[in-house]
């Protein structure tokens, strides 16, 4: 078993930033599904590579956020 990330630690005791994260996480897991499915060279496949970083951004992000709210 892995040890929770700053943003696992945090959402644990917010229940929107924990909705958040599993949302975020689900875009993310969609992502990975459809890059391992496209070919290199696929026009598709940089929109998606994009949309994947984007989200592990945003859940980087969920620790900040969260100190913002309280």
């Amino acid at each position: 078993m892995t040890e929770p990330s700053p943003a696992d630690e945090i959402t644990r005791s917010d229940p929107l930033l924990h909705a958040f994260q599993n949302h975020l996480s689900a875009i993310v897991g969609f992502c990975d599904l459809l890059l391992r499915e496209l070919p290199e060279g696929d026009p598709k496949r940089a929109d998606v590579l994009e949309m994947h970083k984007a989200g592990h951004a945003a859940i980087d992000l969920l620790p900040k956020l969260s100190t913002r709210i309280r």
